[in-house]
C-alpha cells in the first residue's frame, strides 16, 4: 500500500478545515461518484468526525486552532483500479502559517511533511476583497482629476500589513531553500468559496491570474520548483450563515459540493488529490 503525505498551506479563513470535512464525508458516504472511496477506518478519527458533523448540519466548520492541530490519515481505494493508498494531511491552523511568516522559522515536523511522496494543497478564498489594488492602479480608468489623499500618520510595520498573495509566495519560497529538499513539487491550488463567483463559466485559472497576479506569476516563473493546477471549490455549496442554509440542508450532502477544474466531476473533491498522486 502506498503512503502519500500531502501538505496543506493556507492562511486563516482560507477553507482548509471545511475542505477536509467535506472530503471525509464524500469518501465515507459514497453518495456520488468520485475517484477514491474510503477503504477502511484506522486510528482515532475524533477530529474528522467533529468537523464533519458540523458540515453535515450546514453549520460553520470550527477552524483549527494551534492547540488543536492534528495529522489526519485516511485510507482510500481508487475506484478505477482498486489500488489502495493512505493519505496523510496535517490539519494546521492558519495562525501557525502566520507565525511562520513573522518569525521566519518552522518546526522539524513541518519540514518533514514535505519530504515524502505526495503534493501540496494551497488554499485561497474567493470570498474576500482583493488587497492588491491601489488608487494609482485605477486612476487611468477614472475620467477627470483624481484627488489622492495625504498619507496617514506613520505606523510601525507589522506582519498583518502584508497582502495575502505576498504571504503565499513567501510560504512557497521557503520550500525552495534549505532545510527543504530541492525538486519539483506538485501544487493543487484550491480556490475555496467558489459559490460566490457570479460568472458561471469563469475558469479558476483566470480568477487566480486576475485576483492574485503575483502568486500566478510566481508559479509560472518557477517551473523548476512547482507544477500546478487550479481548482475552484465550494465545499459547503453556499453561505451557511445566509438564507440559503434552508435550501442547502435538504440536499443530499455530497451534492452540495462543487468542484471546477481540469479532469474533475462536479461534486468530486478527490480530483485535486488524484492529480497530485498521478505522477507516481
Amino acid at each position: 500500500m502506498t503512503s502519500f503525505q500531502h501538505s496543506i498551506i493556507g492562511l486563516p479563513g482560507s477553507g482548509k478545515t471545511t475542505f477536509l470535512a467535506a472530503l471525509w464525508h464524500l469518501l465515507d458516504a459514497n453518495e456520488v461518484s468520485s475517484k477514491f472511496v474510503l477503504d477502511k477506518l484506522v486510528g482515532d478519527h475524533t477530529h474528522l468526525n467533529t468537523i464533519v458533523e458540523a458540515w453535515r448540519r450546514c453549520e460553520e466548520v470550527p477552524r483549527t486552532s494551534m492547540a488543536a492541530e492534528v495529522k489526519v490519515s485516511i485510507h482510500v481505494k481508487e475506484t478505477a483500479s482498486g489500488k489502495k493508498a493512505v493519505l496523510h494531511f496535517p490539519d494546521l491552523s492558519g495562525e501557525s502559517f502566520e507565525r511562520q511568516l513573522s518569525t521566519r522559522s518552522c518546526t522539524p515536523d513541518y519540514v518533514g511533511g514535505f519530504e515524502g511522496s505526495g503534493g501540496i494543497l494551497l488554499f485561497v478564498t474567493a470570498d474576500g476583497p482583493s488587497n492588491g489594488m491601489t488608487i494609482l492602479d485605477i486612476a487611468p480608468l477614472v475620467p477627470g482629476e483624481v484627488v489622492i489623499e495625504k498619507p496617514e500618520e506613520h505606523r510601525e510595520w507589522t506582519p498583518e500589513m502584508v497582502s495575502t498573495q505576498v504571504n503565499l509566495v513567501d510560504l512557497l519560497q521557503f520550500l525552495q531553500r534549505l532545510p527543504f529538499r530541492p525538486g519539483i513539487r506538485r501544487v493543487a491550488i484550491v480556490v475555496s468559496a467558489w459559490d460566490v463567483i457570479q460568472t458561471p463559466d469563469l475558469e479558476p485559472a483566470y480568477w487566480l491570474q486576475r485576483e492574485l497576479p503575483l502568486l500566478h506569476q510566481f508559479l509560472y516563473s518557477n517551473p523548476g520548483s512547482f507544477e500546478f493546477r487550479i481548482y475552484g471549490v465550494s465545499a459547503q455549496g453556499g453561505d451557511v450563515t445566509s438564507d440559503r442554509k434552508s435550501d442547502l440542508v435538504v440536499k443530499t450532502p455530497s451534492t452540495r459540493i462543487r468542484c471546477v477544474g481540469p479532469e474533475t466531476d462536479p461534486h468530486d473533491l478527490t480530483s485535486p488529490i488524484a492529480w497530485l498522486m498521478s505522477s507516481e
